[in-house]
């Protein structure tokens, strides 16, 4: 027990100091105690977590807390039987060599019943948490810390790169919003959602650094974009999906301020991605968009049937057609932004989440309420952020029926809707002795 809380303390005040030393791991517009305080946060957040998935929900073999950090103590005591096969299995170069069974069998979630995806995400946080172990000795609580630390890197990439094309009072903004219950809480536990908000983090970094005629500065943004893109694909090729079409419309007469031809490359763009995902089975038979989401969508339900989900909401069945996927995603974005409603809410966490839906809503109308739309200079970042999470949204929400996974599943994206509305607000809709308060001072 000694060992678990000094060990904790150490790396709680390590990753503290780095926080206070290094600029640029902060909030820019922030006092740098606000990027600390907000991590301190998470941490407790993330141990509120493991108190609910351990004493709570006691399934702890199916719940994605404890079943990963599970299987990757089982992959961490393979380095200690065979280095040369734990080294494979994590680099996955000749992994699939039956002598490896043996290990696979004793690892509960590394292979999965539904996976269309181009990587096991599964494997990729079992890895992950297994090479931490070499540095937290196998203390849980330390794998809390590492995975906040990492989700709060990617909320101040993220954050610093998009509010900086805002009015700089709007920027506390970002506070709320990053401490909407369901996005603190699904990006503060051993999961898979910090690794995901990290790889947002850098690539959205990397896409709004880019700077016209500066080519050093170009080529650091396409390394960042390229590892976030990484990071991405490992852990939600879905959301890679959605963020590539508008990351391209975005990139595209990027300088040009005509608010017209800024909607009709958006317009253009996503209908020609649509087309060519729509038909590259005609090509690629191996690739089936239509089809990869009917499946998505028919294993979500008969799990959630299976587990008999208290949650469970009736969604529209999709047919292995672009109409019935167009048709159902307005339906989609709907439930994932506003559901479950207040007289859904059968518990606690359930209506916390319809509380803060109902917070959401309000948000955005509040940001629509202050805009100034006639000398608004940010047309092409609002569509890109429009265009990314929505799309997102819209697939979630079509092949998701259980209202408590939908509200995880959108909590990494949450903000990148909501900044897009912060961008709207005007520079004068912020009290200045609000924004003094926290603002940091150069």
């Amino acid at each position: 027990m000694a060992k678990e809380l000094l060990l904790t303390l150490f790396y709680l005040l390590l990753f503290n100091f780095l926080f206070l030393r290094f600029r640029k791991l902060q909030f820019k517009s922030f006092k740098p105690a606000v990027t600390q305080v907000l991590f301190n946060l998470k941490f407790i957040t993330g141990l509120f977590i493991w108190f609910i998935y351990t004493f709570y929900y006691k399934d702890v073999q199916n719940n994605d807390v404890h079943k990963f950090y599970s299987d990757a103590f089982v992959l961490r005591n393979v380095a200690s039987q065979s280095p040369k096969d734990f080294i494979q299995i994590i680099s996955g170069i000749g992994s699939n060599e039956p002598r490896f069974d043996k290990y696979y069998a004793e690892m509960k979630n590394w292979k999965r019943n539904f996976d269309e995806a181009p990587f096991n995400e599964n494997q990729t946080i079992i890895k992950l948490n297994a090479l931490l172990m070499f540095v937290s000795l196998r203390v849980y609580f330390v794998h809390i810390l590492f995975m906040c630390f990492i989700s709060l890197i990617g909320w101040v990439l993220l954050t610093n790169a998009v509010l900086k094309f805002a009015p700089i009072p709007n920027s506390i903004f970002a506070i709320p919003v990053m401490l909407l219950p369901s996005v603190l809480f699904w990006t503060s536990g051993v999961i898979k959602e910090p690794l995901l908000v990290l790889g947002l983090g850098v690539f959205m970094y990397g896409l709004l650094y880019f700077e016209t005629g500066n080519t050093r500065k170009n080529l650091q943004a396409v390394a960042l974009m390229l590892a976030g893109a990484f990071i991405i694909i490992l852990i939600k090729f879905f959301v890679l999906a959605c963020l590539i079409p508008a990351a391209i419309a975005y990139l595209i007469l990027r300088q040009d301020q005509n608010s017209a031809t800024i909607v009709l490359k958006y317009l253009v763009i996503n209908v020609l991605l649509l087309v060519c995902a729509f038909n590259i089975n005609h090509f690629i038979p191996r690739i089936d968009l239509q089809q990869m989401l009917v499946n998505k969508q028919t294993h979500s339900v008969k799990e959630a049937e299976y587990f008999n989900a208290g949650s469970r909401i009736e969604i529209p069945a999709l047919d292995n057609n672009a109409g019935s996927i167009l048709k159902t995603a307005p339906i989609g974005i709907w439930n994932t932004i506003a559901r479950p409603y207040l007289w859904e809410g059968k518990n606690i966490m359930m209506l916390a989440s319809a509380a803060e839906n109902v917070l959401v809503i309000l948000f955005i109308i509040l940001c629509l309420w202050f805009s100034d739309f006639k000398n608004f200079k940010q047309l092409n970042l609002l569509l890109f952020l429009l265009n990314f999470s929505l799309a997102y949204f819209a697939l979630i929400g079509i092949c998701t029926p259980v209202l408590g996974n939908l509200v995880r599943y959108r909590a990494p994206l949450l903000p990148v809707l909501l900044f897009s509305f912060i961008l709207l607000a005007k520079r004068d809709s912020v009290p200045i002795k609000l924004h003094a308060l926290l603002a940091y001072q150069s």
